[in-house]
């Protein structure tokens, strides 16, 4: 597994969890706006970016990604005081680790879970053709053989960034170097399927996430028409508005589905005002017309 350590050590920690079909490269862009004020550990897993892509008998696991955070978070970076960010599939590993160090090592959870862009509540999502031709047994080698890194990078460019980029653009061209590590898109086929593991126990997962009292931020761009507003809205109001402990409801009216990408100074500034732990009021960050808007709070 690929594993990066960035930012100032000796700031408040902070663990990035990428998610499908990308990797830790996501948060290049992050990692510069927060460097100064965090000690920032990030990964790739089984599968993704510069990590090994192991093909059949190996199967990919929400699960097992989620004991691989774990055991790098208390074995390999012994962390006991930080914070979690997540996006995408990386969200439901993220969470799964939160619900499992809650459980069994209290003292190892996070102080702050921010959960970004993703498709926690399958039924409300909206799965791409792309996605659902790599989910059919009938389909998905054939359209895992078909597509190259440039193609995958450059599709992802033009559908869900905001605004829209193509290969000439230095983070999609470093996302076809990427996927093009270790024949990446050969494995497309299996670490997808981890919407199977999403689609039977996302409820449970969200529902004890509901009981835990680690603070809980979700971030959403407005533009994202994968996983749409509608599921920002329902985890919102089914799952964390009433949970225990300090709990928030951002939307970035100028991002897509990859925020840290598309507002990373707006995204920064909201991990910031988080770790910083005090009251803040419904309010638009700073006077821009286009700035993240903290919609809802408890806590």
């Amino acid at each position: 597994m690929f594993t990066r350590r960035c930012g100032t050590p000796g700031k408040p920690a902070l663990v990035c969890v990428h998610g499908f079909p990308t990797s830790s490269i996501d948060y290049f862009a992050l990692t510069r706006e927060l460097g100064d004020d965090f000690d920032i550990y990030l990964l790739d897993f089984p599968g993704y970016g510069l990590s090994e892509k192991p093909t059949a008998p190996y199967v990919y696991s929400l699960y097992d990604d989620a004991r691989l955070l774990i055991h790098a978070i208390t074995e390999v970076w012994r962390l006991s005081d930080y914070r979690m960010i997540t996006h995408d599939r990386g969200s439901s590993v993220g969470i799964i680790a939160v619900n499992t160090l809650t459980a069994a090592l209290p003292k190892s959870a996070p102080v702050d879970l921010i959960l970004t862009n993703g498709n926690i509540f399958l039924p409300l999502s909206n799965l791409t053709a792309f996605q659902v031709a790599l989910l059919d047994d009938a389909t998905a080698r054939a359209t895992a053989a078909a597509v190259t890194p440039e193609a995958l990078a450059a599709g992802l460019g033009f559908t869900v960034f905001m605004p829209r980029r193509t290969l000439d653009d230095p983070e999609i061209a470093a996302l076809a170097e990427s996927f093009a590590h270790n024949d990446g898109t050969q494995v497309l086929p299996d670490t997808i399927r981890y919407l199977h593991e999403r689609t039977k126990d996302e409820s449970g997962w969200l529902e004890t996430l509901s009981q835990s009292d680690v603070n809980t931020t979700l971030v959403w761009g407005i533009h994202d028409n994968v996983a749409p507003l509608r599921v920002a809205n329902h985890v919102w109001q089914a799952f964390l508005k009433t949970k225990p402990g300090i709990n928030r409801y951002w939307i970035v009216p100028g991002a897509d589905h990859y925020i840290q990408c598309d507002a990373p100074t707006q995204l920064a500034q909201i991990v910031r005002l988080t770790a910083q732990g005090a009251d803040i009021p419904l309010q638009t960050l700073g006077t821009r017309p286009d700035g993240a808007v903290l919609v809802d709070y408890s806590g």
